[in-house]
């Protein structure tokens, strides 16, 4: 969708929508059913036949993500980006020439498990072309999509919203693809297209004033400057996620998601290659060994939404199976430790009599100024028994006094690991200071005070 204008663009959607209204009735006295030959994509469900503005009720409350008008490589991966890094997945109506041009963006989307709707080839007003010119848009837009893919869409939308006549929508629903309208139009096609926070707002509040309890939302990750709709994506998909939504396709459909007992696990805030470990008969390494391509070169830099395998049982949970983070501690004779993936001052220090300060001034010269970064494979010194092993730590701290509710962020925290130690999940805590910590739940910084909600 991409405005022509406004005004033009609002009365002819109305107008479809009575055309729908009277094409629908006019179905229904006749008997009439709209057929065709076109195969559909084994994934897609059998078409809805009626123009869905919201989802199916399939759960107590859903929401569609829906972006429009690409793929566009100035836009697109950044939006894949932060939809990879909160675990979210969505539909991308693609236009065919764009397609055609970025195929290795539309496999992308298909690979981090989005669903793919046509968009038409050129993005024309369909309701000025003939039948045949209708048609062609509609067929090679979905060629193009299985040139690319393999896959047909299961998804169509008019440009400008213009799907809601029979003789339109027929086609769609004849190739074996619902029609997803929207009820939540961000409006982030229209200006400025530049760097503009306060449009940014615009978009978030477009976005998250849902009518119902399963609303589609309208944004674009083509057709210009979208820069300001990835900006904003982050906010959008907080809101929805800590409000209980379930993230589905248009036609109500979950997507898939791991959990930490099937094969699969979708990396959270706050985990490390060895928090994940801790929970399975696996060693980091092992995780890590499975998912190299996903992760990267670095296996300390896991990003909040990869979708990890877990290997069957290796090295056991418990035995020397050079399980990173944490380790046993050492023979007294021994002085050093190489830090290991997931490793923090914190968790090194819970293994050992000393603190997290105690180990950072013996190492200063080795970590640097920042004693919250630490490099895989660094030698560090630690010194004998400080201040135990219970006093001044960082990490995750010991609950509070029933009646404090503040606690400052210490290095090696995470939203996850000072959850764990409250009544209180991370995200009810990211909520509680959102304007403290920013749009990143993942991105908190040593000293910050953060209030933690009564469990």
């Amino acid at each position: 969708m991409h405005a022509i204008d406004a005004t033009t663009t609002d009365g002819r959607r109305w107008g479809a929508r009575l055309a729908a209204v009277v094409g629908a009735g006019a179905l229904l006295c006749t008997g009439q059913a709209l057929s065709g030959d076109a195969a559909q994509a084994a994934e897609c469900p059998a078409p809805i036949r009626t123009v869905l503005d919201t989802t199916p009720a399939t759960a107590e409350r859903t929401v569609a993500l829906t972006f429009d008008d690409g793929p566009l490589p100035q836009n697109t991966p950044d939006v894949l980006d932060v939809l990879r890094a909160n675990g979210v997945k969505a539909t991308f109506f693609v236009r065919g020439d764009q397609a055609a041009a970025h195929p290795d963006l539309v496999q992308r989307i298909v690979d981090e498990g989005h669903a793919i709707g046509n968009h038409t080839w050129s993005h024309p007003d369909l309701s000025q072309l003939t039948p045949a010119a209708r048609t062609a848009q509609i067929e090679r837009a979905t060629q193009t999509v299985v040139d690319a893919v393999g896959t047909e869409p299961c998804f169509f939308r008019g440009p400008f919203g213009i799907h809601h006549d029979p003789a339109i929508a027929g086609l769609a629903w004849e190739r074996g693809m619902t029609v997803a309208d929207w009820s939540l139009d961000t409006r982030d096609w229209s200006t400025p297209a530049s760097w503009s926070p306060s449009f940014q707002q615009q978009i978030i509040d477009r976005a998250t004033s849902p009518r119902s309890a399963h609303p589609i939302v309208l944004m674009h990750d083509g057709g210009g400057y979208r820069q300001n709709t990835v900006a904003a994506l982050d906010d959008v998909i907080s809101y929805y996620a800590s409000r209980g939504y379930t993230f589905t396709d248009p036609a109500g459909r979950a997507f898939p998601s791991g959990s930490g007992h099937s094969g699969t696990y979708v990396v959270q805030p706050g985990d490390t290659l060895s928090s994940i470990a801790a929970g399975y008969s696996a060693t980091w390494q092992e995780i890590y060994q499975a998912n190299r391509a996903t992760i990267g070169p670095d296996p300390n830099m896991l990003q909040v939404g990869q979708r990890l395998t877990i290997p069957g049982a290796g090295g056991g949970s418990g035995g020397g199976g050079g399980g990173g983070g944490t380790p046993a501690p050492p023979a007294s004779e021994s002085t050093t430790y190489v830090v290991q993936p997931g490793d923090t001052l914190g968790s090194i220090a819970s293994g050992y009599g000393a603190t997290w300060r105690e180990i950072y001034e013996a190492n200063r010269a080795t970590i640097g100024p920042n004693p919250n970064v630490i490099q895989v494979g660094q030698r560090l010194t630690i010194p004998g028994t400080g201040g135990g092993s219970g006093g001044g730590g960082g990490g995750t701290p010991a609950p509070p006094a029933s009646g404090s509710t503040a606690y400052v962020v210490q290095p090696g925290d995470t939203l996850g690991s000072i959850a764990s130690g409250y009544s209180a999940t991370w995200r009810e805590i990211y909520e509680a200071n959102r304007a403290t910590i920013g749009p990143n739940p993942n991105l908190i910084q040593v000293g910050q005070q953060l209030t933690i909600p009564a469990g």
